[in-house]
């Protein structure tokens, strides 16, 4: 069961790319207690498989702006929930000082946004002033590593920068990270059909590189990526087993949700609002139309996605081109490079 807490909808960046609206709003504490009595409920009303994990994500904004809530849920919830639980956080890497970088590295599996070499990361990744944060990223990530923590990476790849995307995660796979990641900013409207050949080339140049430089870390790199992009797809289980519950306490079913009030299905105070949610899944379980004929429907987002559907394309059951572009470019990698998953797949699954 995963459980999402927008501790801030404020940043102290504002990066050209981003989807949530920069307003000042924090967690209050008050907020924060109710969001764990609700998740508290929700466990208990939905026992888990002993196997199953409960995944705590802290998120904003940029949530380092709301420390102090961050450690109020963290401890509480470590008390309060039975069963194993993970916590994850993304940030942008320019709040931190010792303490909170030590407390974050020991509690929170953590990720760090960073688009590549410098020239690339502050076309998009400015300040409210328009300075560049590279320099101060890099301080945070070199930090992190000399204390041998494990973290993310992750890129955001754009129409801007996609030209670049090949040399700069190269750049940081040599940096010495333990993983770095990337998503395709798909929301993003300057997207076209020559720009996606581009974003084709360099993920191809991606992979060569990864098999001649490092077979076993292209496996794995391989391995996650088929199973992000093509595993199999059933219906949207926001509001049932995935909760996001905002800076003011509204719940909703996915973080694209998030401020849209068609898509609010109550609030940490007064609970779910089932005929919203029966509602929800009405549309949830209709089939998409003609993208049934498609080899791919059942591995792919949009099949399962109905919110994000309608916020990008005003419609509920039609697909995002620059998403239909994606899993057609993704499939053709796999197809390229699943040679060296021979015995791999079989190998993990025995461990």
């Amino acid at each position: 069961m995963n459980f999402t807490y927008w501790v801030t909808e404020d940043c102290n960046l504002k990066c050209k790319y981003c989807y949530v609206s920069k307003v000042p709003k924090m967690m209050s504490r008050e907020t924060a207690a109710k969001a764990i009595d609700f998740t508290e409920k929700k466990l208990a009303a939905n026992p888990l498989d002993p196997k199953d994990k409960i995944r705590i994500a802290l998120h904003g904004g940029e949530p380092l702006l709301n420390y102090p809530i961050i450690r109020y849920l963290v401890e509480e919830l470590k008390q309060k929930i039975h069963g194993e639980v993970s916590f994850r956080m993304t940030t942008n890497g320019t709040i931190y000082n010792q303490e909170i970088l030590d407390y974050v590295s020991e509690n929170i599996q953590l990720t760090i946004s960073l688009d590549g070499k410098q020239e690339s990361h502050d076309i998009n990744r400015v300040y409210r002033n328009g300075k560049g944060s590279f320099n101060r990223v890099i301080e945070t990530l070199d930090y992190i590593n000399h204390q041998s923590h494990f973290f993310r990476v992750r890129m955001t790849v754009t129409p801007n920068n996609v030209s670049y995307f090949a040399d700069n995660y190269i750049f940081l796979f040599e940096k010495g990270y333990p993983t770095v990641s990337f998503a395709l900013d798909e929301s993003n409207p300057n997207w076209n059909k020559e720009l996606m050949k581009v974003y084709q080339k360099n993920l191809d140049e991606i992979f060569s590189y990864m098999v001649n430089k490092d077979i076993i870390k292209a496996q794995y790199f391989l391995y996650n990526f088929k199973n992000a992009y093509f595993r199999p797809r059933g219906t949207c289980d926001g509001c049932h087993s995935s909760f996001h519950i905002s800076s003011a306490g509204n719940i909703y079913p996915c973080i694209l949700a998030v401020g849209h009030e068609e898509f609010s299905m109550g609030d940490v105070f007064s609970d779910i609002i089932e005929h919203r949610l029966s509602n929800l899944d009405v549309i949830n379980q209709k089939d998409q139309g003609d993208c049934t004929k498609c080899a791919m429907y059942n591995n792919c987002r949009s099949k399962m996605c109905k919110i994000i559907n309608k916020i990008q394309t005003g419609n509920h059951y039609e697909s995002s081109p620059v998403f239909c572009a994606t899993q057609r470019i993704h499939y053709s990698i796999v197809k390229e490079y699943e040679y060296i998953l021979k015995n791999f797949e079989l190998l993990l699954s025995t461990h």
